[in-house]
């Protein structure tokens, strides 16, 4: 079925583009004349991608948290702040993503495969990006989707030689708001635009793309002389914004456009960064209204099997001599551990190329919640530790507080840093001791008694640690925990229970 933002017709994204072109111009003092577009892969070479210069003052600003620095320092807009979480996920796209996407033959396919790739930028950036209410509130937002239809241009266009079947609407009357003979909704340029029109080639008449330096392959370093951006011979890596040079048409051109400064033409530095990140900046909006106070408060537990794919720097001794291999540790080589492989079965799993772990082994489980009766998500993360063949860790995800009249029905989420999914069980209700059993994720919760959730972030802990005294040691109520993630890395990308 054809999605939500970029298997839409081109010429949707393409009359929004020329809005926001006016409104750079206008911004700019005329100087500006065509659209920046962000290429992640770029941002994707390098060896931990949130270390992109695009997250500067000089560029789009504060990465993590409140943007309180760049051009869009301390912006409300919406009633809200504008926020962004980057690196939720190890990087904005995998450039073998978008390379496989000129390997497709079929237009309906490409425009499915497109749409995974799209959905990366939203997630990775989070904050407002990912939430579908709020998206265009970031201004990454246009940048972003500027890329997204260069690589449409790409696919229809390669090598600027246009192919006639690859603007045939593939959308047929079965597929509802996206029927070829539906008007487009809120949409009118030169009378009435149906779905179909949208692929229609002669919206590329007034449209001139410029390539991007990700696709460079030869003289890179003399045809790419930008700042914020390190280029060889053969190969551009690093990330920057800048303003696009004017041209008699309207051109989308690569976000790399300053002459670069004798400060800024050196390599942009690699900095070392553990896979822990940073906390998370929520901004509590719930039907268009932020506010801490709408939320309520859910224990959720994780438990974590370690795979056979990472070796920790600690081994066993042998009459004096450390035991060194690439193959196991100290943790992973006892008896007893062997023991336990025979209930947790762990698996080798496939993972991002650029997934790492802390040395430490300290792993960060990420958990999402998504309303289902009320539009807002809440984004949060445990931290397991990955050395030991089992670990579990507490953590506490808001959902939207229930009222009297209204429950709140949620779907939970999970993954690691390295984007593989943990499949979620749900207390079985009245058992005791508390069993779990494999679920959607999808729960209800209300204000009737047990009430599972507190109306704050310390009564949810004190939900889970119940203390007999003050400075005593707490007891763990496992059945006040309504979903427990377990992260049992597979072979398979998803588990199946």
């Amino acid at each position: 079925m054809l999605g939500i933002y970029d298997k839409e017709p081109n010429i949707t994204q393409i009359l929004i583009f020329f809005s926001y072109e006016e409104a750079l111009i206008e911004a700019s003092n005329g100087t500006l004349k065509g659209l920046p577009y962000i290429d992640w892969r770029l941002d994707y070479r390098l060896s931990y991608a949130p270390d992109s210069i695009l997250w500067t003052s000089n560029y789009l600003g504060t990465g993590n948290g409140q943007v309180t620095n760049g051009p869009f320092a301390n912006w409300r807009i919406g009633g809200t702040t504008l926020v962004r979480n980057i690196g939720m996920m190890p990087y904005p796209t995998e450039e073998s993503d978008v390379r496989n996407l000129y390997t497709i033959d079929s237009l309906r396919t490409f425009a499915n495969e497109l749409e995974n790739v799209h959905n990366l930028g939203h997630i990775y950036i989070g904050g407002l990006m990912n939430d579908l209410s709020t998206a265009t509130f970031d201004p990454t937002f246009f940048m972003h989707h500027c890329w997204i239809d260069y690589l449409w241009w790409r696919y229809q266009c390669p090598g600027g030689n246009c192919i006639s079947s690859r603007f045939q609407y593939p959308g047929t009357e079965a597929d509802g708001l996206h029927a070829p003979e539906r008007n487009m909704d809120n949409l009118i340029y030169e009378g009435t635009i149906k779905n179909k029109d949208g692929y229609d080639q002669r919206w590329l008449q007034s449209v001139e793309y410029e390539n991007s330096p990700a696709d460079c392959r030869n003289n890179c370093n003399s045809r790419y002389n930008t700042a914020g951006l390190y280029c060889t011979s053969s190969r551009c890596i690093s990330a920057g914004t800048a303003n696009s040079l004017s041209g008699k048409k309207r051109r989308k051109r690569s976000p790399r456009s300053f002459r670069r400064s004798r400060k800024s033409s050196r390599r942009v530095r690699r900095h070392k960064r553990n896979t822990l990140s940073y906390p998370v900046q929520n901004v509590f909006r719930v039907d268009c209204e932020s506010n801490t106070d709408l939320w309520g408060f859910l224990p959720v537990k994780v438990v974590h099997v370690r795979s056979k794919k990472q070796v920790y720097n600690s081994f066993t001794v042998q009459n004096g001599t450390v035991q060194s291999s690439m193959s196991y540790d100290f943790y992973d080589n006892q008896p007893e551990i062997r023991k336990i492989d025979q209930y947790t079965r762990p698996g080798h799993p496939k993972h991002f190329k650029h997934c790492k772990t802390d040395p430490s082994g300290a792993l960060r489980i990420n958990v999402n919640s998504f309303g289902l009766n009320y539009q807002g998500n809440y984004d949060e993360y445990a931290i397991v530790d990955d050395r030991i063949p089992v670990s579990s860790a507490m953590t506490y995800v808001a959902v939207r507080r229930p009222t009297r009249r209204r429950s709140s029905m949620v779907y939970l989420t999970s993954f690691d840093s390295c984007g593989r999914y943990c499949t979620p069980e749900c207390l079985v209700p009245r058992s005791n001791p508390p069993r779990y059993r494999p679920c959607t994720g999808a729960i209800q919760i209300n204000r009737r008694y047990p009430r599972g959730y507190a109306d704050t972030y310390d009564d949810a802990v004190l939900m889970y640690f119940k203390f007999q005294k003050p400075g005593g040691c707490p007891t763990p109520m496992e059945q006040n925990v309504p979903i427990v993630f377990f992260c049992k890395l597979e072979e398979n990308w998803i588990p199946v229970p």
